[in-house]
């Protein structure tokens, strides 16, 4: 295997992580609609009890057997 034919030599402007400078920005936001979240939490919620009750009664015996069609 050849080895590299010139120098490495960095083109990044890379600042070691000791020099580096972190700040935070604080990013206004309009307050949530309390009443749409909520709503829709609720709507979430009772579909998923819809679909754990729709696949609890299709694993479910039947409450009545039919009779036997033969003696």
């Amino acid at each position: 295997m050849a080895g590299r034919t010139t120098r490495y030599r960095r083109t990044s402007g890379y600042v070691p992580y000791g020099d580096r400078r972190f700040f935070v920005e604080a990013d206004h936001r309009p307050d949530p609609d309390l009443g749409v979240l909520t709503e829709l939490f609720i709507r979430l919620a009772l579909e998923r009890v819809a679909d754990a009750r729709e696949l609890r009664d299709r694993k479910a015996n039947p409450s009545t057997l039919k009779s036997r069609s033969h003696p």
